[in-house]
């Protein structure tokens, strides 16, 4: 299904070190499916723009494929929030998989989808 990884921009309107965290997280938790970025001026990279701490898109420049998501963030337990919505999209991305029976990108397949003539 996947023939790369997924590509995650995440976009913080004030305090970059968030999107920072999040990024390292991300590439922490999940670097089998996504590459995760905070810093990145190539407009068309993302696949996935998550803006942080945001209510609504942000009016930022970005492709005409990349998807944007935005997290509202509360001040206190900010950390554990990320964590939990990044597992979510990591989640997401292995039940896709599932469905069609492919690996992760990169990986081999553990199930033989070689056609059968009998």
């Amino acid at each position: 299904m996947y023939k790369r990884r997924a590509r995650v921009l995440f976009w913080h309107p004030t305090d970059p070190a968030k999107a920072h965290y999040a990024a390292a997280l991300a590439e922490a938790l999940g670097a089998d499916w996504l590459e995760a970025r905070a810093d990145e001026t190539d407009h068309a990279w993302p696949d996935l723009l998550i803006a942080l701490d945001c209510h609504a898109a942000p009016d930022i420049p970005r492709a005409a494929h990349t998807q944007c998501k935005y997290w509202p963030l509360t001040q206190d337990d900010w950390e554990d929030a990320v964590r939990a919505r990044i597992l979510g999209v990591l989640g997401g991305l292995r039940l896709l998989a599932r469905m069609d029976q492919s690996p992760a990108p990169g990986q081999t397949s553990p199930v033989d989808k070689t056609p059968r003539l009998n």
